[in-house]
Order: C-alpha cells, then sequence, then structure tokens
C-alpha cells in the first residue's frame, strides 16, 4: 500500500461498495482501526426510505411496458413489511399484467392530479400509469394509491362531435378494483384500502370494490361510464369528494349540440322520419333525444331515441310509431357527455357514507340497491343537460331491500326523475335539505316504501308540456310520503289510485303567494286548498290539541257515498235508511244461493224448488230466510262448509214443510271451521 497521504491520492472515478469511506481511531489504551463500507452506510441511510420504481427499471416513456418493474418496486416495499413506492414525472404503460398493489404498500405520485385540460387533452399529465383497458389495479388490504392519473390507453383528445361519440362509446375496462371479491382477511382482501386524489379517465368503472370493509376514497375526480361502485361494504366505508365528471368530451363547441327539425313524416314502414334543418352528423346506432315538440304536435316524439342514418339531414327513429300531427318546431340533442351508466352504486352496505360527492350526466346518478342499511349522503350533487329532457335518467334511485336511506343538502337536478322510491321494506327513507328539481319526468316517483321530504325546495316548470315534470307521484304500492316544512309552490301531487293519495302526508309546507294553490289527486280531483296572499295565509281546515276540527267554508259530500266510501249527507241517509223494506225473491225451481243476488233477502221456496250453498260464493256473514212452499221438508246442498248437513243444536238438517228458517254462514276461528247454521222451523 502507498504511504502517501491521503490528500496525495488520485481522486476515484467511481466507488466500489468495498471501498474504505471511513477511519475511526480507538483511543489508549485500546487502539482499534475499524472502517465502514458505501453499502454499509447505502444501508444505513436507506433503511425504511421510499423506493422509486425508477431504481427497478420503469422507463416512464408511455410506450414501454413498465409492468414488471413498477411491480417489482411494489414487491421490494411488501417484502419489508411495506413502505412507500414513489412515481415520478413521468407516464407508465401497463400493459401485459394487472399491477397488484400489495398490503401494507402505498403507490404515490404527487400531491394532486387536477382534472379539467385544454380542449380536453391529457396526453401530457404526469404521474400517470397508462393502463391496458383489459388489466387494472388491484388493491390489496390497507393497501393505497394517491396522487395519481390513471388513464385508458389509447384515450384521444376529441376535437369534433363524430370524434366525441366515439370517444365515450370507447370507455372499457376497469381502473382500480379494490379486492379480489372474496372477502376476510386474506392478503386479497381490499379492506382499508385507501384512495386519494385520483384523476381515473376513459374506463367502463372507474373504482370497482366488492367484499371489502372500511374502504376509505377521497379526492378523485373521473369521466368513466360507470364511477364507482361499492358493494358488500361492512364496518362503515367512507367515500368524499368524488366527482364523475365528461371531462373527455366537455366544454366544446359540439359538448352539446341542438339541430332543429324541419320535416317530420312516415318513412314507409311505419316509423317517424325526422329531417333537420342542417346536418346532424350521426351514424346508425347513435343515441339522440327529441324535445320542444311535447305541446306542438306528434308528442309521442319527445324522448330518447336510437337512429338509423338515411342521409346528411335525415334520420329514422328505431322502435317507433308514426303518428300524425306534427307541424312545426322540436329539436335533436345530441349530446357526447351522456354516460350510460351509474354514477355512485352502492350494494349492501352497512352504514356507508359519501360526502360532497357529485355526477354530471349519468343515466343514474347515485342508485342505492339492495340490502344498503342507513346509508347516509350529506351534500351530494347530480346533473345533466336540462335541455335535453331526457325521461330515461333518474338522479337518485333506492330500490330493494334497502332501508333507513338519509340524503341531507346539496342538490338533485337535471334528471328525468329527480328521486325514484321502489324498496320492499317499511323503514322510512328521508331527504332533509335538498334542493329537488323537476326534471323530464317528474319531480319524484314512489313506487313501493316509504319517504320522508323534510325542508326540501322543489323546483319545475308546471303546465309546460303534457308530461307532468313538476308531480310528487304516488304509485299503486307506495307506502307513507310525508313531504314536511318545503316549499310546494311549483308541486302537482298525482297518484295511481284515490288510496295511494291517502297515503300522502302534507304538513307546514310553504305555497304560492299571491295566489291560490291547489294540489290535484290524478283520480278523484281531490284538492287540498290552501290560499293565500301577500299578506296572510288563510287556514281552511284545523284541528285543535285538543281533537276539536274546525272547517272554513261548506263540507261538500258526494251524492252517493258507497262508490267511494266517503261519508254521507243526510238527505241520503234519510232517504236510504229511515224506512227500509226487506227484499224478496219468490223461487220455483234448483237455486244457487250467492252473497250477491240472496244475502240479507226473504226466500219464498215454491213448489220445484231446491237450494244449495257453497262456501266460496256465500261467505262468513251471509244470511238468509226461507219460506218452504215446497209441501214437504227441504234438504239443503252444502259444498265447501266443515259439515255436510247444517248446524243446529236440535238435530234440525232440513226446512220443515210450511215453516219459516233462517240460514246464517259463518266461521268461528276465522275460516278453519265453516258453518250453515239453520234457525227457526228446522225438521230433523
Amino acid at each position: 500500500m502507498s504511504d502517501k497521504k491521503i490528500s496525495e491520492l488520485n481522486a476515484a472515478s467511481t466507488l466500489a461498495d468495498t471501498d474504505m469511506t471511513a477511519l475511526v481511531q480507538g483511543t489508549s489504551p485500546s487502539l482499534e482501526t475499524r472502517r465502514a463500507t458505501l453499502a454499509q452506510l447505502r444501508s444505513g441511510v436507506l433503511t425504511e426510505r421510499a423506493l422509486h420504481v425508477r431504481n427497478y427499471g420503469a422507463v416512464g416513456d408511455g410506450a414501454t411496458d413498465d409492468t414488471a418493474a413498477i411491480q417489482a418496486a411494489i414487491d421490494a416495499a411488501a417484502a419489508q413489511g411495506g413502505g412507500t413506492v414513489l412515481l415520478g414525472p413521468r407516464r407508465y404503460a401497463i400493459t401485459s399484467a394487472e399491477l397488484v398493489v400489495k398490503e401494507n404498500v402505498q403507490l404515490t405520485g404527487q400531491l394532486h392530479q387536477g382534472g379539467w385540460r385544454t380542449n380536453g387533452d391529457f396526453s401530457t399529465v404526469r404521474y400517470a400509469l397508462i393502463l391496458n383497458s383489459s388489466r387494472t389495479i388491484r388493491m390489496q388490504r390497507n393497501a393505497g394509491l394517491h396522487g395519481i392519473a390513471i388513464l385508458r390507453a389509447g384515450l384521444t383528445a376529441p376535437t369534433s362531435l363524430r370524434a366525441g361519440l366515439d370517444a365515450a362509446a370507447a370507455f372499457a375496462g376497469t381502473a382500480v378494483t379494490i379486492g379480489a371479491g372474496v372477502g376476510g382477511n386474506s392478503a386479497g382482501n381490499g379492506a382499508d384500502t385507501v384512495l386519494t386524489r385520483l384523476l381515473i379517465l376513459g374506463f367502463n368503472w372507474g373504482i370497482y370494490s366488492d367484499a371489502n370493509a372500511r374502504v376509505r376514497i377521497a379526492d378523485v375526480l373521473g369521466d368513466c361510464t360507470n364511477g364507482l361502485y361499492l358493494g358488500r361494504s361492512y364496518d362503515v366505508s367512507r367515500i368524499s369528494e368524488v366527482n364523475w365528471h365528461p371531462l373527455v368530451t366537455t366544454a366544446r363547441t359540439w359538448s352539446n349540440t341542438r339541430v332543429a327539425i324541419s320535416a317530420v313524416a312516415n318513412n314507409g314502414s311505419g316509423l317517424f322520419r325526422i329531417t333537420t334543418a342542417s346536418a346532424h352528423g350521426l351514424s346508425t346506432g347513435d343515441l339522440i333525444n327529441i324535445a320542444e315538440v311535447r305541446t306542438s304536435g306528434a308528442p309521442t316524439l319527445y324522448g330518447r331515441w336510437t337512429v338509423t342514418a338515411v342521409s346528411t339531414t335525415q334520420l329514422d327513429l328505431q322502435g317507433s310509431t308514426f303518428a300524425s300531427g306534427w307541424s312545426s318546431g322540436g329539436a335533436i340533442y345530441i349530446n357526447p357527455n351522456r354516460r350510460l351508466g351509474i354514477a355512485f352504486a352502492v350494494n349492501d352496505a352497512d352504514m356507508a357514507s359519501f360526502e360532497n360527492c357529485f355526477e354530471y350526466g349519468h343515466e343514474i346518478g347515485f342508485d342505492i340497491q339492495n340490502a344498503c342499511h342507513s346509508c347516509h349522503f350529506d351534500n351530494i350533487g347530480t346533473d345533466g343537460w336540462v335541455d335535453m329532457a331526457d325521461p330515461n335518467t333518474i338522479g337518485i334511485r333506492i330500490n330493494g331491500t334497502s332501508l333507513r336511506t338519509k340524503v341531507v343538502g346539496g342538490f338533485i337536478s337535471s334528471k328525468g326523475c329527480s328521486v325514484q322510491v321502489s324498496t320492499t321494506g317499511a323503514e322510512l327513507h328521508e331527504i332533509i335539505g335538498v334542493n329537488v328539481t323537476g326534471g323530464a319526468r317528474r319531480i319524484a316517483e314512489v313506487l313501493s316504501g316509504q319517504i320522508s321530504f323534510t325542508a326540501c325546495d322543489f323546483t319545475g316548470a308546471p303546465g309546460t308540456s303534457n308530461v307532468s315534470i313538476s308531480a310528487i307521484h304516488l304509485g299503486g304500492s307506495a307506502g307513507n310520503v310525508m313531504v314536511n316544512g318545503c316549499d310546494t309552490t311549483a308541486v302537482t301531487f298525482t297518484a295511481d289510485s284515490a288510496a295511494a293519495m291517502q297515503r300522502l302526508v302534507l304538513l307546514g309546507n310553504r305555497p304560492a303567494t299571491a295566489a291560490t294553490t291547489t294540489h290535484r289527486i290524478a283520480a278523484g280531483q281531490l284538492e287540498l286548498a290552501t290560499v293565500s296572499d301577500s299578506a296572510a295565509v288563510e287556514t281552511r281546515l284545523s284541528i285543535s290539541t285538543s281533537g276539536t276540527v274546525t272547517l272554513t267554508g261548506p263540507l261538500v259530500l258526494p251524492a252517493n257515498p258507497t262508490a267511494n266510501l266517503q261519508a254521507a249527507p243526510k238527505q241520503y241517509v234519510d232517504s236510504q235508511f229511515t224506512s227500509r223494506a226487506l227484499a224478496s225473491l219468490v223461487l220455483s225451481a234448483a237455486t244457487t244461493v250467492t252473497f250477491a243476488s240472496h244475502n240479507a233477502r226473504l226466500l219464498i221456496a215454491n213448489s220445484g224448488t231446491t237450494l244449495s250453498l257453497a262456501w266460496a260464493n256465500t261467505g262468513d256473514g251471509f244470511s238468509c230466510s226461507v219460506v218452504n212452499r215446497t209441501g214437504s221438508d227441504m234438504a239443503l246442498t252444502l259444498t265447501g262448509f266443515t259439515t255436510a248437513t247444517p248446524a243446529n243444536s236440535d238435530g234440525f238438517t232440513r226446512i220443515r214443510a210450511g215453516g219459516i228458517a233462517t240460514l246464517l254462514v259463518y266461521s268461528p276461528d276465522g275460516g278453519t271451521t265453516r258453518i250453515c247454521h239453520l234457525s227457526g222451523a228446522g225438521a230433523p
């Protein structure tokens, strides 16, 4: 070894792990020289530090398949018990396999990706995974994704209406899959997964979680056909600041395209043929909506259609039935921002919470499916292109066996129906403090189940079309519908039947000012008349705490109350029940006794008469009196009764010749025992 001083040695061009990098002298009396290598120093410095995908071979040029390199970095972090794997400001292609973010590993980019890009061009977004639509990013339990853009491979920036429609139709695959859909405590389960600050574009499903508990998802922007699926989620998952918006196609001159209709005709095969005032730019199979013709003739044109492109200015409406009546007006609406899926789907979830979440343009905004227990939605919103008037869309749908759903604050706007309820249970759903706007069909539909609207603002435009877009409608199987402390100025209440309307409860609502507000029932036209002016509200009907009912104005009752089970006026009672003779029927042949023809009547049985009774024809509570003038004792034929002959404490089973007997049909135990009892002139 050279005896030169260290300062006199040549500088090394590279350092090896075995190079000596330090000398430590001991002190007297125990002198000792020790050394440390670069490998030891690096190991000490890097212990438990974040790993970077470039150190495992990731290129990040958007074309080279970096799946194996990024997976190797994740595997290395998992091998040391977990940790953080960093993505650089590059675009990493995930092509050959799904990327598995393993247990306790956090894959991290930058603070946030944002959402809007000029002309929808996301080709320069960094910290991005360019994901083949046949692959997915799979999350294991307690793993995380943060500050990353996940873009479908092949996603382009559309520059025309045609390109926008094609871009939305090309959405495919699932960006992020939480767990393996098996539940339990295995590593494949995605319980306790955390997703934050993501940008997700171009997929059929943005985030799909099945059978995972305590999922946390926050601050996500995306544009996917379907946004978030949360199924079999227990122990209270939390979703916040998730926004599904048509980022790929929105804010362009062609994003919302309206083309006026210049002619409507029969195409020769019984379909509507639409001629447009300018080129429509559509292809066969595209979807359009037709509006603005609802009051100008041919109202069956209104709604959503799949088209056959006949020429650059002519379209046939597939599945339509031509009807005459159009003279002018109307337009077709072409919407590349339409997403034919669900923004938020929740199924079999225990107290899941959604806060500050929003969607635009989806077929269904929030779909609360089966077995969702006490899920909570706070300050949420749905929106769409209201001019298009699409009747098929729904803001919030609560259905199946879900129970006790709570929606507090926010707005539900610009859908065909803002709120639809079709649940099987008796538990109450609640909409509180929400601006609920009438869409292209109705404000709300309660087909089954129970719901209350409290302190809500209902808005709509009654009287502008053939469709009652300002209606809150009760279906035939609807339970109680309670509207409390709401602004019902624009609301019309309708129902499938008078019985359904009786399940509507209105309390303390705010009616229109300077006019009489009338809520009409579709069946029966019952008016709940609340009159107001700019100064005061006049009370028409009140019930005090003692039960006293005060009615201002006359009580008008129907002329014939038996038809609709209403209270009867005095004149009706006097004419019907003050004096009433017993109706009699003269018989001379074989007679089958029925409730409709013989109940509460005197039957005069002349020669040739025989009587037969069936429980199905008479039933519990039937009675009649019989005068036997046949000249002999009269036997009775019974069908469907517990015994074959009439019951009588004296053993009489027939009506004595020349006698008068009463026949009573009843069941002492609700139908199990069925008796025909003979009293009066019986014979053994």
